[in-house]
């Protein structure tokens, strides 16, 4: 049987040669059709909406959910609404849109929308650790922060707390330092000498013990009739002083980790509740550090503890109380007037915008 023939293909000349185009000079770019991308706006040119005309529900947001859903109250009703195209089109400083505490104005007419973002009073922010440092809003439209730490399991941790401190006085929200689990110290007096520092420089303390009550009436004055944001680390037992408060609440709690001793995480988004005695409360979940901004690096020495009033008695006007001499916060940490863990607790601080180690 014979082979079939193998087909033969004959190659052709492809080569390209050179073409004449004429007119060339009259060609204009603005016959050229370029493809356009949709450029976020400014923040400030879009937070009105067109439909600013329009009968628009005012409402708070009091939960947020995954893409970009909120639950918002408004006149004594919860919609659950969406983000609009155009807010996700601006160009927002923080990664999250909004934030719980957030006054908004809804769309009902087609389907519940958020349209517009009231001015905000202020708001409690980290920043992510990266050179972006996008912000990540905890709250907004707040009167006061309870910063929570443990006396003991987890152990008492005020690196967090000065932070925190600092955090808050950024934007004028007032902070209160809440010790919890006061029931595991041997004396009482012990703890009053582990917090004195806070209370000689004008910081309000709370001393309390979820297990036994201890702690809950104080606390209650604090926060009646006013929007709170309750924070601090995993396991310091926020959930449990909470179902103190108010019962009826029941929010899950949950022990330390038997291997690490930290925390484990509860609350897993943020939530505003209402207190049965007037105010608002909300609860975070747990936060393992708190990153500052690099561009309140120069107000660090204004907001943290007890270091302003010292100020005005250094050397330098713009002395940052790390490296100058004559530094009257330094001649007074030297002299035992200023706390030396704390002002070491400011120097991390510093080190964290500047890379530069202190000593």
């Amino acid at each position: 049987m014979k082979k079939k023939d193998r087909k033969k293909f004959k190659r052709q000349d492809i080569s390209i040669s050179n073409a004449d185009i004429s007119g060339i000079d009259d060609f204009i770019d603005e016959e050229v059709i370029h493809e356009k991308k949709a450029d976020k706006k400014l923040l400030k040119k879009g937070l009105k909406s067109q439909k600013s005309d329009l009968k628009l529900l005012s409402g708070r947001v009091v939960e947020i959910y995954s893409n970009y859903k909120c639950l918002v109250e408004s006149e004594n009703t919860r919609l659950i609404c969406p983000v609009s195209g155009r807010l996700k089109h601006l160009q927002h400083n923080t990664r999250n849109i909004v934030a719980v505490g957030d006054w908004v104005k809804i769309d009902t007419s087609v389907e519940n929308r958020i349209e517009e973002i009231c001015e905000r009073k202020n708001t409690l922010v980290r920043y992510t650790e990266d050179s972006f440092q996008k912000g990540i809003l905890i709250a907004a439209n707040i009167d006061n922060v309870i910063i929570m730490t443990s006396y003991h399991n987890p152990e008492l941790n005020f690196g967090l707390v000065d932070r925190l401190i600092c955090a808050a006085r950024l934007d004028d929200i007032v902070p209160v330092i809440c010790i919890n689990k006061i029931d595991l110290a041997e004396s009482i007096a012990e703890i009053e000498k582990e917090a004195e520092f806070y209370r000689q420089t004008g910081i309000e303390i709370v001393l309390c013990s979820a297990l036994d009550g201890r702690g809950k009436a104080e606390l209650k004055a604090i926060l009646k009739d006013k929007d709170t944001v309750f924070v601090g680390h995993s396991g310091v037992g926020k959930s449990s002083l909470i179902n103190q408060l108010q019962p009826g609440l029941n929010l899950k709690v949950s022990s330390t980790s038997e291997v690490t001793g930290k925390g484990m995480h509860t609350t897993t988004r943020s939530k505003i509740f209402s207190w049965e005695f007037g105010g608002n409360m909300i609860d975070t979940p747990g936060i393992k550090t708190l990153t500052l901004h690099e561009e309140s690096r120069n107000e660090i020495k204004y907001v943290f503890p007890g270091m302003a009033e010292m100020g005005d008695k250094c050397q330098f006007q713009n002395c940052t109380h790390t490296h100058e001499k004559d530094c009257a916060v330094k001649n007074a940490v030297e002299n035992g007037e200023y706390d030396q863990e704390r002002y070491n607790s400011y120097l991390r601080i510093m080190d964290s915008f500047t890379g530069v180690i202190y000593e």
